[in-house]
């Protein structure tokens, strides 16, 4: 059986992002007839990946019934379709399975400690989570792809170039991945983390209700950024854009880096914070220690957020000058401090942009502690949904025979 035309990716894509449209309004959408366009419906209705239903059913754009006639809305199916994504974080491995409507429909986690990690260790644990995972998505599951993401520099050969947090140099995941798990036709794929978590917002957080060029910043012991453009990730040259956590923006950081002193991170990350929290007279050792005495407003802890709310005001009006976002998304554990600073952030970002300039609208995100591993997943679902050549959406004769979803743990 053929893949997917042009018209047919484009009809499923229009779908997806409509969430229910009518068959007049996905004409509309794609610039061809009616008649054309209930050949490619129909044609996707038969492969399972689009079902017609009532519209009375539900919400949706239903052209036809504002007219008068009974509307019929076409919506995403493919439930036996998925996407796997995984996050090698500092504490844990996670492993989700996102469908063909970007659900979310099982999730896997373990502990692992990931900091100074062997890399070898840590794709043990995750194959064991991928089959366990798979295991909970049911025997007709079509698993069409995994994505890794880590902390850390991706090259553009899907290389772990550098990952400090976890110790990781010049580590080929993607290949370590397909030796532990024994099949090669399973497409693996490697991401950053906070570009994971972007995609994630892109599709599910307020930038998927059309807010425009959108900046995460995931703050974790380090700081990563990932960029959306029209609702799609911007990588850069080499793929490595949006390491903004070694971008110089002061003198030497709350922590000692002798290498590249003052860089974002080194003022921002949870490192940073409690350090600076110990050196005028803190007490909590840890970060829910701090984000505890921050609650109730202890003198030592509220200095340390200010002077950690300056430094990302500083930080993120150099983003806003080069990257112009129309919305900065504070992600990961130290994004918690945001809420007391807020006012003292969005005051300075302002003073600190020439006189005119818009001044981007700052938020924390939306997206749980799954969001790495389910942005990677995603990230699989628009490289599908676009035409990648290395996912099938189309059922294949075969598929009973050799692929990965068919195969026993």
């Amino acid at each position: 059986m053929a893949a997917l035309s042009a018209n047919e990716l484009k009809a499923l894509s229009e779908i997806f992002l409509a969430g229910a449209i009518s068959r007049a309004e996905l004409a509309r959408r794609l610039d061809i007839t009616r008649s054309t366009t209930g050949l490619i419906v129909q044609s996707l209705v038969q492969t399972g990946l689009v079902r017609e239903r009532d519209a009375s059913d539900g919400e949706g754009d239903d052209t036809e019934a504002r007219v008068g006639r009974p509307g019929i809305l076409i919506e995403t199916a493919g439930t036996d379709i998925f996407f796997l994504g995984s996050y090698i974080a500092v504490n844990s491995i996670m492993v989700v399975g996102v469908d063909l409507s970007g659900t979310i429909r099982t999730q896997s986690v373990r502990p692992f400690r990931g900091a100074g990690s062997d890399p070898v260790a840590a794709i043990s644990v995750l194959a064991e989570l991928v089959h366990e995972t798979r295991a909970g998505l049911g025997s007709n599951a079509r698993v069409l792809g995994l994505n890794v993401a880590v902390p850390g520099f991706v090259s553009s050969k899907d290389f772990v170039y550098h990952a400090a947090i976890l110790g990781w140099h010049d580590v080929d995941v993607v290949k370590m991945v397909e030796r532990e798990l024994g099949n090669d036709r399973l497409p693996v794929f490697v991401e950053n983390d906070a570009n994971a978590v972007a995609l994630a917002e892109a599709y599910h957080g307020e930038t998927a209700a059309g807010v425009g060029d959108t900046l995460v910043v995931l703050i974790e012991n380090g700081v990563g950024g990932g960029i959306v453009s029209d609702g799609r990730l911007y990588r850069g040259q080499f793929s490595g854009a949006g390491e903004i956590g070694h971008m110089p923006v002061g003198p030497e950081g709350f922590v000692y880096d002798a290498k590249r002193p003052g860089r974002f991170e080194t003022y921002i990350g949870k490192d940073a914070l409690l350090s600076r929290y110990a050196h005028i007279g803190g007490q909590g050792a840890t970060l829910d220690g701090y984000l505890r005495a921050l609650g109730e407003r202890e003198p030592a802890a509220m200095s340390a957020a200010r002077d950690w709310a300056h430094w990302l005001a500083r930080g993120l009006a150099i983003l806003s000058s080069v990257l112009q976002p129309g919305r900065i998304v504070l992600a990961g554990s130290v994004s918690a401090v945001f809420p007391f600073v807020q006012e003292q952030v969005g005051t300075q970002l302002a003073s600190a942009l020439v006189e005119g300039y818009p001044a981007p609208t700052i938020g924390l995100s939306g997206i749980g502690a799954n969001g790495a591993a389910v942005g990677a997943a995603l990230v699989l679902h628009q490289m599908a949904l676009g035409g990648d050549p290395r996912f099938e959406l189309r059922p294949q004769a075969d598929d009973l025979e050799g692929t990965f979803y068919a195969r026993q743990g």
